[in-house]
């Protein structure tokens, strides 16, 4: 990892008028949170009661299918900048990043760049490095999905969830560009003038298509009861993003977590059915466990805060909680949730054309001045403009 020196402390602050959702009461929230999940409903899933002298935080690992743009840098910044500030204080802290490498979406890619899917890999995730480094993200722990020790990692979880887990038939609509599986009620159909019948998901818009094929399937509704009480310590924040979560918890069944590798093949194989491939997000999730020493060891866990986008909440609010309760692991203490940067009002598409290069924004309004904009302007609740004359 590069040394970085350590960055002005104007960068890390923000305007009082953001203080609802902004960034002054992000800063803050970890502490705050600390003290919720110590309340009698959630203190039985975390097995320490004693407050850490480490404060850690994670972002998201970032999906290689295509370069970063200016979302994945803000991700990276408000935990980089959270970091800094629990420094601040005398604290020892531990920011986990990196990108995930597995899946249709990465097999999909490759073929279009006419490479193989490890040297497609190699060469996105090095320009999240050389991001990373340009805006001087202070990172700890960078996971790639493809590395030996993740790999074992997920075999190792894969085993103590199995008793849960059986084989069944899963027929439906699966979103490739989301690697996601959903209901009739999640998607949207469409039929436009030549009476062709389109199919999108109804929260992010991308093409769905119907997968028919036996799986391993995971019983998220056993965990229900669980799953309800820890989120009554108001985990995830801001709370208003509980109404992305809540309609998932009412209506939890059994989740598909391997594809045929017949037609999966670039991921982790099911241990034992090398029929199988490990589900990416199963696969992603237990990065952060990786980060932390598992499964020789797992120092420091659970971690204080994932800091993730709108658009993954659930994953993170319902699937992974549930599959930590499968191995008998401590949750995390909680969820940051951000909005996304809209550019003219529509969400950054590489399709649209309207995706932002932070990097070339840097060449003209330098790293410290682009910090500066997305940590002042941006707010946790509510989707920003990204309008170039505001920088």
């Amino acid at each position: 990892m590069v040394a970085l020196k350590k960055f002005p402390l104007r960068c890390i602050s923000t305007c009082s008028h953001r203080v609802k959702f902004g960034y002054r009461a992000f800063l803050n929230v970890p502490t705050v949170t600390l003290s919720l999940v110590h309340n009698e409903n959630v203190s039985k899933f975390n097995h320490s009661h004693s407050v850490k002298l480490l404060h850690s935080n994670s972002t998201p690992i970032f999906y290689v299918n295509a370069a970063p743009h200016i979302g994945h840098l803000y991700t990276a910044l408000l935990a980089d900048a959270s970091c800094r500030w629990k420094e601040l204080s005398g604290q020892e802290v531990k920011l986990v990043t990196g990108t995930d490498e597995h899946g249709i979406k990465i097999q999909r890619a490759a073929d279009l760049n006419n490479q193989s899917p490890q040297e497609f890999c190699n060469s996105v995730t090095t320009k999240y490095q050389e991001l990373f480094a340009a805006f001087e993200i202070r990172y700890t722990d960078y996971i790639r999905t493809t590395d030996d020790n993740h790999k074992n990692a997920v075999t190792h979880f894969w085993n103590k969830i199995s008793e849960h887990t059986f084989k069944g038939y899963y027929r439906g609509w699966y979103c490739a560009n989301d690697e996601t599986f959903l209901s009739d009620s999640q998607v949207v159909k469409a039929k436009d003038d030549s009476g062709n019948i389109s199919v999108t998901s109804a929260e992010s818009g991308q093409p769905c298509e119907v997968i028919e094929e036996e799986n391993y399937l995971f019983p998220l509704h056993k965990f229900k009861d669980e799953l309800y009480r820890w989120h009554s310590g108001s985990v995830v924040y801001p709370t208003s993003f509980m109404s992305l979560v809540d309609p998932y918890l009412d209506s939890l069944g059994d989740l598909s977590i391997s594809r045929p590798s017949s037609r999966v093949g670039w991921g982790i194989p099911v241990p034992n059915d090398s029929s199988q491939t490990i589900y990416v997000w199963v696969d992603a999730l237990v990065n952060y466990l990786t980060a932390f020493g598992y499964p020789d060891s797992l120092q420091d866990w659970p971690i204080d805060s994932h800091i993730v986008g709108k658009d993954i909440l659930k994953f993170h609010a319902i699937y992974w909680p549930a599959f930590l309760l499968a191995a008998d692991l401590p949750l995390p203490k909680s969820i940051i949730c951000h909005s996304h940067w809209l550019v003219d009002n529509a969400k950054m598409s590489k399709s649209v054309g309207n995706v932002v290069d932070p990097m070339s924004l840097r060449d003209r309004y330098t790293a410290d001045g682009l910090r500066y904009f997305l940590l002042r302007e941006g707010v946790l609740g509510k989707d920003g403009s990204m309008v170039e004359i505001l920088i």
